[in-house]
């Protein structure tokens, strides 16, 4: 990871939507994706969560989590956006919940057993078809 600048923008934006009253998105994203002084250059990853109500309980729900770049997988990328995440919902004392899909930009770096392992590692289990961690 030393060899690899990651800046994160933190953003919180409050919206209404049908059934979803006052959720809070959370997008942590690489600064030179959106900044026009690295216009050029390319993101290695990226995670997008939303804080938002399911089968009435509220949770830190993981809508993208990939690190884009082939050159770029299998370095930690994607543990350290994970830790962020995870540490992210602890401060809101909030499960934080996924659903496991293999795939992304570049292809699959693992299978669905692989990539449920993954996760499970971090301490997620299955529950209710999600993968879910309890603070």
């Amino acid at each position: 990871m030393r060899d690899l600048r990651i800046i994160f923008i933190y953003r919180i934006k409050r919206y209404e939507r049908k059934g979803y009253q006052n959720e809070i998105n959370i997008d942590y994203f690489l600064k030179n994706r959106f900044s026009k002084e690295y216009e050029g250059q390319k993101s290695v990853a990226l995670a997008i969560t939303t804080i938002e109500n399911r089968a009435g309980e509220k949770l830190l729900w993981i809508d993208e989590l990939q690190v884009i770049r082939d050159e770029d997988k299998g370095k930690g990328i994607g543990s350290y956006l994970l830790r962020q995440i995870i540490k992210n919902a602890r401060e809101r004392d909030l499960p934080v919940a996924l659903s496991v899909k293999p795939g992304g930009v570049g292809g699959k770096r693992f299978n669905q057993e692989e990539l449920t392992n993954w996760y499970a590692k971090y301490g997620f289990v299955n529950e209710g078809g999600m993968m879910i961690l309890r603070p």
